[in-house]
């Protein structure tokens, strides 16, 4: 049986340190591991895991026999997307340069071949892209942004480039949970799948096959000016 403290967590004491630690200067104390606990009911346990869970969002530092005091998170977010990119250059470089290769001929095909019901299914994932974007939720935002090229991959009908891009979707999981979070903007990544899909629509393999290679090309700018700033 799954515990209900995960649930709690989650669904009331994480949002509302969240939310206090937001409220505070940079350098201010944080609750201490007991008075969340008191506050809120919850274990010694689940208190700690807060603040970890805090911590390591950017909100605060902990500082070892005096507690927890907020951070400078724009700055914090900035950081630790520095330290992402510098640590993995190639590897971004290599994934987009396979996207690239392959995902604009993708589109190209799914131009000629996508069928009136995947049609509908693309033109939900993107009605609903917006307000996942406008969410705190990251996996939700990496969960839907593969939906949409998930739906592209099928409806180009070939097996072949699925398999080979199924090959690099762990290392694509990790770089959208990075693009999909601060200090990034997730919003920019709206107007492109709306640009696809609209070219899927028109059945226009060239302007699909364009508008793919544009996506991913702003997406290597943006990725690159956050790293830069």
């Amino acid at each position: 049986m799954m515990s209900t403290a995960r649930p709690r967590l989650l669904d009331e004491v994480l949002p509302v340190l969240r939310q206090h630690a937001e409220g505070l200067e940079v350098g201010e104390q944080m609750p201490t591991e007991a008075q969340i606990v008191e506050r809120f009911g919850v274990s010694r346990q689940t208190a700690r895991e807060v603040l970890v869970t805090l911590r390591a969002e950017g909100y605060i530092e902990i500082k070892h026999g005096r507690g927890a005091f907020t951070t400078d998170k724009v700055r914090a977010d900035r950081l630790r997307f520095q330290e992402w990119f510098n640590g993995n250059q190639f590897e971004i470089a290599e994934l987009l340069e396979m996207r690239a290769a392959v995902e604009p001929y993708v589109a190209e095909l799914a131009a000629e071949r996508i069928t009136d019901d995947q049609l509908d299914e693309l033109q939900a994932s993107v009605d609903a892209f917006e307000s996942v974007l406008l969410g705190d939720d990251v996996d939700a935002k990496v969960a839907a942004d593969e939906q949409f090229h998930a739906i592209v991959l099928r409806a180009s009908q070939n097996s072949g480039l699925s398999v080979f891009y199924d090959t690099f979707i762990p290392s694509l999981r990790e770089y959208r949970g990075k693009v999909f979070a601060p200090p990034a903007d997730p919003l920019l990544a709206l107007p492109h799948h709306v640009a696809i899909f609209e070219a899927l629509q028109a059945r226009d393999p060239a302007l699909a096959a364009r508008r793919m290679r544009n996506h991913i090309d702003h997406s290597k700018v943006d990725v690159r000016r956050l790293a830069e700033q």
